[in-house]
């Protein structure tokens, strides 16, 4: 899990986005991001947290497969990092 430290405006904007284009369970405080990256997919789990801060807890790389798909958990911090990076720039455009 990385946890990053957002300014105000940052965290309303991604904030929204999540709101708006992510996928919740009910009763779940974590958001489901689909994002495809240089014809990568990846699910992300992003949760909101106090005093503007954003936490990415774990990101599936999905294959897409004849079969069916095939996953790949992602927890190392660095490619976390990047993927949460992405989704700020994104959620503030």
């Amino acid at each position: 899990m990385i946890i990053r430290q957002l300014k105000e405006t940052q965290f309303e904007h991604l904030y929204n986005a999540l709101i708006m284009k992510a996928h919740a369970e009910p009763l779940d405080a974590s958001y489901t991001v689909n994002m495809t990256i240089n014809g990568a997919e990846y699910a992300v789990k992003v949760q909101p947290e106090q005093h503007n801060k954003m936490a990415v807890l774990q990101a599936l790389r999905i294959f897409r497969e004849e079969y069916g798909p095939n996953f790949e958990l992602i927890t190392n911090g660095t490619v976390l990092s990047a993927l949460l990076e992405i989704l700020i720039y994104q959620g503030g455009r």
